[in-house]
């Protein structure tokens, strides 16, 4: 009897001292939820697939492969009213039409209505929602980042699916048993992703979350060329091209092979460009003259290609742009836009008011009061599109660094910190958040303890992180500081697929990137001169 109750007690203390312990092991087996951004097919109401058709005419066109006398009509369709009624007269109405005219066809109705609601039943094949929601119905036991899918309808407002992401949430935690969930977003999801936590937040349903690159926290080049703030620089056109074709010959997206004709024509254009001095008088002439083609030019792209209908592009949006955007695409107040796509404007501001407009307190309630915590991972080594004067920041091809951080302080591409500045940094003890190429200080970022970065990694690698994602989201590697964990800076190895700690050595830029930046002189126009005419005289040479 004494043996069975010494039995007895050692269990229930084994039990009693175990019990803890498994629990303190598994509260950090959480299901992971993985919300991604868009780029899911739309399909017309009959699942036939829909979408942009403008990257078969990018393809066409690099290619040689397009009908010549279609494309001179075209180009006169719109280049007529720009001439006879846009510079002569400044009238420019008839020449955003003509362009949104000729646009509409090549893209094929995956627009949203003026309520920002799906057009005849278009929307993401419904199998792929179904297999979601399959998923939630499984529990995989040892969680990984894609167990659990969240698919919604890219398109819309966020606030149009925060609903039913809880009651996924409420599943996933139904099947698996557990009290919490780690949820891992990228890209577009962050919008809905911040939308969620705004309405649910303070539920206690969450425990980490790991933000990928997401356009939530602001995205320069959609924010600045809604708003109108669109700026050229030669230097920055010639630095794209040249990563456009880098992207070509690995198989990147943004990827635009040009004929070696073409190639040239465009680099020796530009070349001269960059050698060329125009007045600040001229300088403001052009600039003003085009400024009334872009006020007529950008509605009608945005309408056109059904990206001014896209909510969730506007959550991407600042705060400082907002005004100036919503003027640009849809008109001032009370225009015959505004009223025509009222409903629509609704949900986009409503997302702004609530959101946007709030970013900074939203984050603060995370951590202090529903105790989320929160991690960014971020990649650079590209440069955005060259469309505004931020071409020069730091970025994934389409985020901006110090905007996937939240706040890291970055030099302009190609260059490097200054010596003073780091020297600084040093001195408050904080130089070990400098990168090792000198180009990055994570210490300014909202969460520096808690952010990775990775050189040399274009915005699509969304996975390249993922090592680093996992091990956060179950509390092995909570900070830069942790036992074992991933080093803040890294460098990847697209054509490996590898991914190696930063150091001073392999840090180097892409080569497009390290373009020199010399001053043009006498010899050097001369030469960028000669080198144009030859092209010219080559261009002439083939047509005959």
């Amino acid at each position: 009897m004494k043996k069975a109750i010494s039995l007895f007690l050692s269990l229930l203390l084994f039990f009693a001292v175990m019990t803890p312990v498994a629990s303190a092991i598994d509260s950090e087996n959480l299901p992971i939820i993985y919300i991604r951004g868009n780029g899911e097919t739309i399909y017309d109401g009959d699942g036939n697939p829909l979408g942009l058709g403008i990257s078969d005419l990018f393809s066409d066109v690099s290619n040689g492969n397009f009908d010549m006398d279609t494309v001179v009509e075209t180009c006169a369709n719109i280049m007529l009213p720009m001439l006879t009624e846009g510079l002569l007269f400044d009238e420019w109405d008839r020449y955003g039409k003509a362009v949104y005219e000729e646009l509409k066809p090549l893209f094929k109705g995956s627009e949203i209505d003026e309520n920002g609601n799906p057009i005849n039943g278009s929307g993401i094949a419904q199998s792929r929602i179904d297999a979601s929601e399959a998923e939630a119905e499984r529990d995989t036991v040892n969680y990984g980042l894609y167990d659990y899918n969240f698919m919604y309808d890219w398109r819309l407002s966020p606030y149009d699916h925060v609903d039913r992401l809880h009651e996924y949430v409420l599943k996933v935690l139904e099947t698996t048993g557990k009290d919490k969930v780690n949820i891992h977003v990228a890209c577009l999801g962050g919008g809905l992703l911040m939308a969620y936590l705004e309405k649910y937040g303070d539920n206690g349903h969450i425990k980490n979350i790991m933000l990928n690159e997401v356009l939530s926290n602001g995205a320069t080049i959609i924010s600045k060329t809604f708003s109108g703030q669109i700026e050229f620089d030669a230097k920055q056109v010639e630095r794209y091209l040249a990563q456009m074709k880098y992207c070509s010959d690995i198989g990147m997206p943004g990827g635009f092979g040009l004929s070696d004709l073409i190639n040239e024509i465009v680099f020796k254009t530009i070349d001269l460009f960059n050698q060329i001095t125009v007045t600040d008088k001229a300088l403001d002439e052009v600039e003003n003259l085009y400024g009334k083609l872009y006020e007529a030019l950008m509605p009608a792209v945005c309408h056109a290609t059904g990206i001014a209908t896209v909510v969730n592009y506007w959550t991407c949006v600042s705060e400082e742009d907002f005004d100036a955007a919503l003027n640009l695409i849809y008109g001032e107040e009370d225009s015959e836009l505004r009223t025509q796509y009222a409903g629509l404007i609704d949900k986009i501001v409503y997302y702004r008011e609530h959101c946007t407009s709030k970013l900074d307190e939203l984050y603060e309630k995370c951590e202090n009061e529903y105790n989320i915590h929160i991690g960014f991972v971020a990649r650079y080594g590209y440069m955005n599109p060259p469309l505004t004067k931020d071409a020069d920041e730091l970025s994934d091809f389409l985020v901006s660094l110090d905007e996937a951080t939240k706040g890291a302080t970055c030099a302009k591409i190609g260059s490097t910190l200054s010596d003073e500045y780091i020297l600084q940094r040093v001195e408050e003890g904080k130089g070990d958040y400098i990168s090792p190429d000198r180009q990055v200080d994570l210490s300014t970022a909202l969460y520096p303890d808690r952010t990775w970065v990775i050189k040399n990694a274009h915005h699509s690698f969304t996975t390249v992180s993922d090592n680093i994602t996992l091990s956060f989201l179950q509390g092995t590697n909570y900070s830069i500081h942790s036992e074992g964990a991933y080093p803040q800076y890294s460098v990847f190895y697209e054509t490996e697929g590898r991914l190696e700690p930063m150091t001073a050595e392999n840090s180097a830029d892409y080569e497009w990137i390290s373009l020199p930046e010399e001053e043009p002189t006498t010899q050097t126009r001369i030469a960028s001169l000669i080198r144009f005419l030859t092209m010219i005289i080559k261009l002439i040479t083939s047509l005959f």
